[in-house]
């Protein structure tokens, strides 16, 4: 639940594996190469006038919400790694308010910064707080005159400089470390679709060269070698437990691994990682596991 902001403490806020059959393999080196330019999946409409870039652009980064106004009051948002956050890119912005996508264009000159009047956004029902949040987002949007950067923060301003908008950068994340929650993968049938609800596949890469997870089935192991921004997995092997998933749980295991199978190249953006295939489309999405969280949730055989 948000609270009423009084203090404002420090906020944290799509990999490319071959396909190819190897022998177990090891770490190059276990440094992540660093993001590629992104590309937004969702299609945006063009900016109607380019923002302008150079020093203190707000491109190159991805802005993480951490409060918004509510009448006269700025909202604290506990959950500050959720999915409300905005991507800016040659006039045009993208991200959610929380729980749908939005997606319109921008202009920037010096501090004065306008987003245009109808931003578009998918329809999905959201429960409550984040219907709240949302509406209350695309308001301040509406407002919003000029911007405020101070290091690591981002003040979206109205026509009387108070804050209606108030966002982190959102730092990218190693490959090797965090566990990878699945939330998305390619089916095998050209398209992309959602991890089953309550069973969602992990993924971890470990400096040692050695990789696991549990795929919703059973736990998986294999090796993998990441050079010059290559990622390969060796072959998976997995335990044989039968299957204690919901419906649909065994298939999507058995396409989870088939995608991991196809990819070549990888991408981060904060804390969500995308496996990419040789293609170049996504294989598989995730989000870094938030600490605390209970495993057992996803992973019933830990």
């Amino acid at each position: 639940m948000p609270r009423a902001l009084t203090r404002m403490a420090p906020i944290l806020l799509p990999l490319i594996i071959s396909a190819a059959t190897v022998a177990p393999a090891h770490a190059a080196s276990g440094v992540d190469p660093g993001p590629t330019t992104p590309r937004e999946s969702a299609a945006e409409p063009p900016a109607e006038t380019p923002a302008t870039a150079g020093p203190g652009s707000l491109e190159g980064v991805e802005w993480v919400l951490m409060a918004y106004r509510s009448g006269d009051t700025l909202v604290e948002l506990e959950d500050t790694k959720g999915p409300a956050r905005l991507r800016f890119q040659d006039g045009r912005v993208g991200g959610s308010a929380g729980c749908n996508r939005l997606m319109g264009s921008y202009t920037l000159e010096g501090e004065a910064i306008r987003f245009a009047p109808s931003m578009a956004s998918t329809m999905m029902a959201c429960p409550e707080p984040l219907m709240t949040q949302e509406q209350a987002v695309h308001a301040a949007l509406a407002e919003v005159a000029s911007h405020r950067r101070d290091a690591g923060r981002l003040d979206l301003l109205d026509a009387d400089g108070a804050a209606v908008l108030r966002f982190v950068v959102l730092e990218s994340l190693s490959l090797a470390g965090p566990v990878w929650q699945l939330l998305a993968y390619n089916n095998g049938k050209q398209a992309i679709v959602s991890a089953l609800a309550g069973i969602q596949p992990t993924l971890e890469l470990r400096e040692d060269g050695t990789l696991g997870g549990f795929d919703g089935c059973n736990r998986y192991m294999s090796g993998f070698t990441l050079e010059d921004g290559r990622l390969t997995i060796g072959p998976i092997a997995t335990t044989r437990m039968a299957c204690r998933g919901p419906q649909g749980a065994k298939e999507q295991a058995a396409a989870f691994a088939a995608a991991l199978g196809t990819v070549t190249g990888f991408r981060i953006e904060g804390d969500e990682l995308t496996l990419i295939d040789g293609e170049g489309t996504p294989a598989a999405h995730f989000r870094a596991e938030s600490k605390g969280a209970d495993p057992s949730v996803s992973d019933p055989g830990r």
